[in-house]
């Protein structure tokens, strides 16, 4: 395959489309809930649709930046899954439920005033999910009757749509031990699907409980009370995703770069750098090279120490990489270039949001 240009984030449609048949038949059709996949590792609407096309319901995003692409690209159920405070993002959210359904989280009553405040400006009704805390020790109010009574407080607001509860157990995945995850997973979920179930009690209409990421749908697609699940980015099958996770995708992304030097047989440079491939949180790994002991990345180039000299790949020739995780290098590209076994490559475009 020719590149037009060099380093280039690479997907295999062919291991991306298993990825997402596996993804879809776990969450929908075996666990039998909605897919809202989390599409800030995903980006591209081009392969948003294709998910929805497999059975997503919606998308979540991280910003207002991101569902505006959404949007903007015809996909119309969407969940900004954290706080909105600034007072232009606030305007546009309003705006964009003039055409769409964009949800947001609240976890404090100044949130559920700003945004009453900017739905009654543009003539809108919010919808709002409250965002619980069950372990992430990041945002979210304490589960249970303080969730109840902020959820109340949406309720109360004319301007405002209550709609349910939203988490992220994410912690679980900083537990060294993977057979411990399941439970500490049903047990943080567990937090959530009761203050869901105490609203119901009280007379609120919980439509929506949503968690389950990349890192726990296997489990959490499976729980009772959670009716929506946001894995996405694993659909990338990134090296967090298949060896920290233990996750079974195949590899679809890739980051093709070239042999720039070769000062010693020792040392690679090549110009893959940090700008086009992130080493944190997961570092990237060289396929098809011999043992290499260090990556040491700079700006616009890493230099690869080998344990032994080989001759190949030469000056000019390519080295290709499987990103260690697809959230961090997917928004440093504008383009993906698309390859299927015996199809000619296509280009994907990643638009910025805005």
């Amino acid at each position: 395959m020719t590149l037009p240009s060099s380093p280039s984030l690479v997907l295999d449609l062919d291991a991306f489309d298993r990825n997402v048949t596996s993804m879809a038949r776990t969450i929908v059709h075996e666990g039998g809930k909605r897919w809202r996949p989390h599409v800030k590792a995903i980006r591209a609407p081009d392969l948003v649709h294709q998910l929805i096309a497999a059975g997503a319901n919606g998308v979540t995003c991280s910003t207002v930046g991101e569902a505006q692409v959404m949007v903007d690209a015809g996909i119309r159920d969407v969940l900004v899954a954290s706080q909105v405070v600034h007072s232009s993002d606030l305007d546009r959210l309003a705006q964009l439920n003039r055409d769409a359904s964009v949800m947001c989280a609240v976890d404090a009553p100044a949130h559920v005033l700003m945004l009453a405040a900017a739905a009654k400006r543009h003539g809108v009704r919010l919808p709002v999910l409250v965002e619980v805390e069950v372990g992430l020790e990041r945002a979210g109010t304490e589960p249970g009757q303080e969730a109840v009574a902020l959820a109340r407080g949406v309720h109360a607001q004319p301007s405002l749509k209550f709609m349910g509860f939203v988490a992220w157990e994410g912690h679980v995945t900083r537990l060294p031990d993977p057979a411990a995850r399941p439970e500490a997973i049903r047990s943080a979920v567990r937090l959530l699907t009761c203050s869901a179930d105490l609203a119901r009690e009280q007379g609120l209409p919980v439509q929506i409980v949503s968690c389950g990421g990349t890192a726990t749908f296997l489990t959490t697609s499976f729980l009772s009370g959670v009716t929506e699940i946001q894995a996405g980015g694993g659909v990338f099958g990134d090296l967090r995703t298949r060896e920290t996770l233990g996750v079974p995708m195949a590899c679809a992304l890739w980051l093709h770069a070239t042999v720039l030097a070769r000062p010693t047989p020792q040392r690679i440079v090549c110009d893959a750098g940090w700008k086009t491939l992130p080493h944190y949180p997961v570092a990237p790994r060289a396929s098809g090279l011999s043992e290499v002991l260090h990556m040491a990345p700079a700006a616009e180039h890493l230099t690869l120490t080998l344990a032994d000299g080989a001759s190949q790949p030469a000056i000019g020739e390519r080295i290709v990489f499987e990103p260690g995780y697809a959230d961090a290098i997917t928004f440093l590209h504008r383009t993906m270039h698309a390859t299927r076994e015996g199809g000619a490559p296509s280009t994907v475009q990643i638009p910025a949001a805005r």
